[in-house]
């Protein structure tokens, strides 16, 4: 009579342990890269609302105010102007910083040279 042969419970028990480990892994990468993405989205969105007020800038000339709240996409953001001099004495610097309504940190920042 023929042996038969199989899986033994231990290795039946290694093979499963490595294919939960392995599934774990890829979980929590899928969730990094899915958070990262939406990190990027707010930052893209920030970066079109620096652009857009520099674009303002140049088509309409500097308004009386120097920040302000817009909202972009569903996401609320918080603008600030500030208009520097320069070593030329017809050019002047303008900084558009743009953060999260109500954060700290600096998602888009834009730097335009212009003629005073």
């Amino acid at each position: 009579m023929r042996a038969v042969r199989g899986f033994t419970l231990l290795e039946i028990m290694v093979a499963l342990m490595i294919f939960a480990t392995a599934a774990v892994a890829l979980s929590k990468s899928l969730t990094e890269s899915a958070s990262s993405t939406g990190a990027l989205e707010q930052r893209q969105f920030a970066d079109l609302v620096a652009q857009n007020h520099l674009v303002g800038i140049l088509r309409e000339g500097y308004e009386n105010r120097t920040s302000g709240r817009e909202t972009l996409a569903g996401f609320d953001y918080q603008w600030k102007r500030e208009v520097s001099d320069t070593p030329h004495p017809a050019i002047s610097r303008v900084d558009i910083t743009v953060r999260m309504a109500g954060s700290g940190d600096i998602l888009a920042s834009r730097t335009a040279y212009l003629r005073k």
